[in-house]
């Protein structure tokens, strides 16, 4: 009798600490969880990675891409704990592991990927044909804002047209929200990272916006990607002493003839 009372309170006992671990988890699973960065903030993040990295390292001479990552982010995480714990960087370094960060083109390095990412459904294919026309008429910053204007009129407002996905507005959102940030950053009189004068239509500032988006599926580490291109291009151009003058955006209205043919 008394070997039968001591196990049922055995039982007891394990059930009330099972009930008691059950109880703990979502607490556990609350701390965990990752803060999610809104898509409208990526720009933003992207110029701090930027300005973080260039404050702390000046450069990249003799560094690989994978380093060149790994610090970027470990600036991030410094200032911003919360939004850039437990990335996973594994992929973009991937991608970058053969690239001479001295001798980086943002154009071909989009067409050797581009295949492969409309393939796995990474990026939209619709999106990616505005790049192509973003690349083929070498579009400034003002020039690449009208063309996404008119990518909006036609799919969200075109009845012939299939209606953009939900990841397409997503990719959308980062894309222009990226390039508006980048635009600020290496136009900026203040920006002593600059190696030209860096004017809208700068390399740099596409290089970002196509970076970002090729890795958009990635989460916030397609931020990192875009500053990872975008340093590259800057550091593989030549230095120059130009004076620049800023214009603003809003001279430069929305209209269809602005764009190259």
């Amino acid at each position: 009798m008394k070997r039968i009372i001591f196990l049922l309170v055995a039982v007891s006992a394990n059930a009330l600490f099972v009930s008691c671990s059950k109880e703990q988890d979502p607490k556990e699973s609350y701390s965990k969880e990752k803060i999610e960065i809104p898509l409208t903030d990526y720009g933003f993040y992207h110029n701090e990675a930027l300005d973080l990295y260039y404050k702390k390292y000046k450069g990249i001479d003799g560094k690989t891409t994978g380093l060149i990552i790994d610090e970027m982010l470990a600036e991030l995480k410094i200032k911003y704990p919360d939004q850039f714990k437990n990335m996973d960087t594994n992929e973009v370094k991937l991608a970058f592991q053969n690239i001479d960060p001295k001798k980086f083109d943002i154009y071909s390095f989009w067409n050797s990927k581009k295949e492969e990412l409309y393939a796995s459904n990474k990026v939209s294919k619709r999106l990616g044909g505005l790049v192509d026309k973003i690349i083929e008429n070498d579009m400034n910053y003002n020039q690449c804002m009208v063309a996404i204007e008119n990518f909006k009129k036609a799919n969200y407002l075109s009845k012939t047209n299939n209606p953009l996905t939900v990841n397409e507005q997503n990719e959308l959102v980062v894309f222009e929200n990226v390039l508006k940030s980048s635009n600020q950053y290496w136009t900026s009189k203040s920006n002593p990272t600059k190696k030209t004068n860096n004017q809208p239509g700068s390399k740099a500032i596409i290089a970002d916006t196509m970076g970002a988006l090729m890795f958009v599926y990635s989460g916030p580490m397609s931020l990192i990607a875009g500053g990872i291109c975008s340093l590259f291009v800057n550091e593989a151009v030549p230095f120059e002493e130009v004076p620049y003058e800023e214009f603003p955006y809003e001279e430069f209205p929305y209209e269809e003839e602005s764009i190259n043919p």
